[in-house]
């Protein structure tokens, strides 16, 4: 399972590195750089400098939005993946995993890492779709 998890991990790590690098940091760099620009405003209150920047930083903020909310989507269907081995398990298995021999505990482990193993590639196989997604997304910004 360890392992599974570190895979998935290894994936999103990669892909969001790479969001990082074609889109996310040039957004940050105009967005610092707006913001500085409202600060350099020596003439104008607290309140308008605080509302430029916060219009500056308001790309980043909807990227980060987006990120998050396509991250916890993917998550949210892995679990409900990994919910749905080990429930098809117990069906076959029985509910009381404390009942179980020695034996059908090992068999039950080894087929649930494979099912979880299968979600995962399944699930890290999305992962070009997100990062299209994603792209789109700050295209359209």
């Amino acid at each position: 399972m360890e392992e599974t998890q570190q895979k998935v991990k290894r994936a999103v790590d990669s892909m969001m590195d790479e969001i990082d690098k074609k889109h996310l940091r040039e957004m940050q760099k105009r967005m610092f750089e707006c913001s500085a620009k409202c600060c350099s405003n020596q003439h104008s209150s607290r309140e308008v400098i605080e509302n430029c920047v916060d219009t500056c930083n308001g790309g980043m903020r909807k990227a980060q939005g987006q990120l998050e909310m396509e991250l916890g989507t993917l998550q949210a269907q892995l679990s409900r993946c990994a919910m749905s081995c080990y429930d098809d398990l117990t069906k076959q298995f029985g509910p009381d995993t404390s009942k179980y021999t020695e034996r059908q505990t090992q068999e039950f482990n080894e087929r649930l890492d494979r099912c979880v193993a299968k979600c995962a590639d399944e699930h890290v196989s999305l992962l070009p779709k997100i990062q299209e997604r994603f792209a789109k997304f700050i295209r359209s910004l």
